[in-house]
């Protein structure tokens, strides 16, 4: 996870979150800059749902490991 700042709007930017990385511990939706506290993501931008529920409503199974990182 890191700040991405708007060039054309600051101090406004964006959170990026490094799909290889993640480890779905929701700090993304609850730090907001200069350390502010966020009570989940004000603009709805993402949402955790359990694994099994995600899962079952698309008739997938997801793989255990994530997908190793391209080459590069």
């Amino acid at each position: 996870m890191f700040w991405v700042p708007d060039e054309d709007h600051p101090p406004f930017g964006r959170i990026e979150v490094d799909p290889y990385l993640c480890i779905g511990c929701q700090k993304c939706t609850s730090k907001g800059p200069d350390g502010a506290f966020l009570d989940g993501c004000p603009w709805d931008a993402i949402e955790m749902v359990p694994t099994d529920d995600w899962e079952g409503l698309h008739g997938i199974t997801l793989p255990d490991l994530p997908p190793a990182p391209p080459a590069g």
